[in-house]
């Protein structure tokens, strides 16, 4: 069921954060956040009655029907949240719902944080808008930041409000809608305050251990082994991005001066692109991240990385450590989730060592 506080109810509360804010200069920002959450509210409707009506495509309906049903399984199978998410559908109109531009400094891995009342600080700021994106990308730029912009098809307000299913989500196969589900969910189980990195990688950690679960409920064991080869391409692939990562970050951690720093920068940028059609080989054609490559890196193009898999193996090290047992596994996260940002990352460096050693 659709939450049934009004949009009018909404916008006073989103208002009032803003007052309490002050401060001119977030106030542009806040007003386009609050004008795109309405819109997102304002289109929702009921996926039966979207499935009912008429006027739906038969793509749509099906696509649909299969969301309710890894709904249903993700609640009951997997124990994420039986709350108001995902049993509307919002028809925003457009290819992608945000855009999340990130920034880092030239010579530095560090994204620049942007904090919120309740929600804390996080390593991006998303946009509803994807003109306000690049215009404030291009600021970015001129102050001498690295900047990159990611498309979001979804996100989650961590059951603020009663999100929806998204029209751009249904573009993507069948499990990678599954996929995002699991993930988007998982966000509301358990929140990590100011820790983009932890969230991310606890949410990614639950989309991969549902979708193994996923398919095994289907009984597709052939899909799952296209899944798996897929699954380890990705990984393959972040691997590869987080061995430049820590070339990069280790260069800027020297005392090398700021032009023999540029200067290596460029160099390691230029080998990634080399590993990288080394890797794409042994991929017997698959060209999915190709699209990396089309325009220059920079250290905020790899920040994404980072933020949603710079954590996983830990916690996929926890799920085991748990015997896969998922309930066990959130209650150890929720701990995690109750430390210091600075006892939080000495657990999860513990695990992924624990991780490295068994594998």
């Amino acid at each position: 069921m659709i939450c049934s506080m009004g949009t009018r109810t909404y916008s006073f509360i989103i208002l009032l954060v803003i007052t309490l804010l002050g401060g001119c200069a977030e106030l542009q920002y806040y007003g386009h956040a609050v004008s795109g959450q309405l819109e997102v509210l304002e289109k929702r409707r009921p996926i039966p009655e979207v499935i009912a009506d008429p006027a739906t495509t038969s793509d749509v309906k099906q696509r649909l029907e299969y969301i309710e049903q890894a709904h249903a399984f993700a609640i009951k199978e997997l124990y994420l949240p039986d709350s108001d998410s995902f049993r509307s559908y919002s028809d925003v109109e457009r290819q992608y719902v945000l855009w999340n531009v990130f920034a880092t400094p030239e010579l530095s891995l560090q994204t620049k944080q942007w904090c919120y009342p309740v929600l804390g600080c996080l390593g991006y700021r998303s946009y509803f808008n994807e003109a306000y994106a690049q215009t404030v990308a291009k600021q970015l730029v001129t102050e001498g930041w690295d900047v990159h912009i990611a498309r979001s098809p979804a996100y989650s307000t961590r059951g603020f409000f009663a999100d929806p299913v998204y029209n751009p989500m249904l573009r993507y196969p069948e499990l990678d809608i599954a996929a995002i589900l699991f993930h988007e969910l998982a966000h509301e189980k358990i929140y990590m305050q100011n820790d983009s990195q932890a969230n991310e990688s606890f949410a990614v950690a639950v989309q991969f251990e549902g979708i193994r679960r996923w398919l095994d409920h289907k009984n597709q064991p052939g899909r799952y082994a296209r899944y798996k080869i897929s699954e380890r391409r990705d990984e393959e692939f972040v691997a590869l991005l987080n061995q430049y990562r820590g070339e990069l970050d280790a260069l800027y951690r020297t005392n090398k001066s700021d032009v023999e720093k540029r200067k290596e920068k460029l160099r390691i940028f230029a080998e990634l692109k080399t590993s990288y059609e080394s890797l794409r080989q042994s991929w017997e054609g698959y060209a999915g991240y190709d699209h990396w490559f089309t325009k220059p890196l920079n250290n905020a193009v790899l920040a994404p990385v980072g933020t949603y898999h710079g954590d996983v193996e830990a916690f996929e090290q926890l799920l085991h450590e748990k015997n896969n047992n998922l309930q066990q596994f959130y209650r150890e996260a929720q701990r995690l989730s109750e430390l210091s940002m600075h006892e939080r990352r000495k657990a999860l460096q513990v695990l992924h060592r624990r991780y490295r050693d068994r594998n």
